[in-house]
């Protein structure tokens, strides 16, 4: 199975907005340490491709090296995003086409059909749970307005695993038509072009580790939350498409909470 790693290690001098972390040796760190991660942790991954837009020299032969010895294959790719546009539009602009490069440029990318893609800074501590539950080869988080506290529908981005045929038919220039200006994000876009697929989430919840480039909060849950949302994903919230029971129990989810916002 491939995994894909998105990253933007120097970005100091580039003014990207919405970015807390900005340190070149933090965020230099995160990623060694994620794509180390991978190759140790995760055994249903066979193949990493770490794509990272900010031409950032680093010899990367050790950790290709580790990889050899892991039976696993590292390809990394550097090139200069459009830092123009990634300010006019937002941070998911480059993102977008981070992605874009990696599907038109890796060998590895080249041969595969489905992938997982993955915040570059981030780490999956139950992925060979993930990936030996997913049988889809589409699994995307849905975030729901009537269940969460946000003002629009979106899918999470920082984490799904995708057919590259849909992906290069559906989100490929997704990014484009960002506008964070305008509260516009890639996780919005994502939502408005895959919402009329029938798509359906992953089987337990990945338990996230590392922080967010946005706010600077970790993404690991407390104990109560972490409960809650192993709630939402045996119920099916996080599924475009649901089963009938599915729909009843998110229903009534979304009347209780509502009731309780009212009292």
């Amino acid at each position: 199975m491939v995994l894909l790693l998105t990253g933007a290690i120097d970005i100091g001098s580039f003014n990207v907005p919405s970015t807390t972390i900005v340190d070149v040796k933090e965020r230099l760190m995160q990623y060694i340490n994620s794509i180390d991660y991978a190759i140790t942790n995760y055994k249903s991954i066979s193949e990493i491709v770490f794509c990272e837009n900010t031409e950032y020299v680093f010899d990367y032969s050790p950790l290709k090296a580790k990889a050899l010895i892991n039976s696993k294959k590292l390809e990394v790719i550097s090139f200069k995003g459009d830092y123009a546009s990634i300010q006019r539009h937002g941070k998911g602009f480059g993102e977008g086409e981070i992605i874009k490069k990696a599907l038109n440029t890796s060998e590895i990318m080249q041969h595969c059909s489905v992938f997982f893609k993955l915040t570059g800074r981030l780490v999956v501590k139950n992925m060979d749970q993930i990936v030996a539950a997913t049988q889809s080869d589409n699994s995307f988080i849905y975030y729901p307005k009537t269940i969460y506290k946000i003002p629009q529908d979106h899918i999470e981005t920082y984490f799904y695993k995708v057919d590259k045929n849909l992906y290069i038919n559906h989100l490929i220039d997704a990014h484009k038509n960002i506008d964070e200006s305008r509260f516009r994000y890639l996780e919005h876009l994502f939502y408005e072009h895959l919402s009329s697929i029938d798509l359906q989430s992953f089987k337990f919840t990945p338990l996230i580790s590392g922080y967010s480039g946005t706010s600077g909060n970790s993404y690991e849950q407390g104990k109560k939350d972490m409960i809650l949302e192993k709630i939402n994903y045996l119920i099916g919230v996080h599924n475009l498409k649901k089963t009938d029971s599915q729909r009843i129990m998110t229903g009534i989810l979304s009347f209780l909470l509502k009731i309780r916002r009212l009292i």
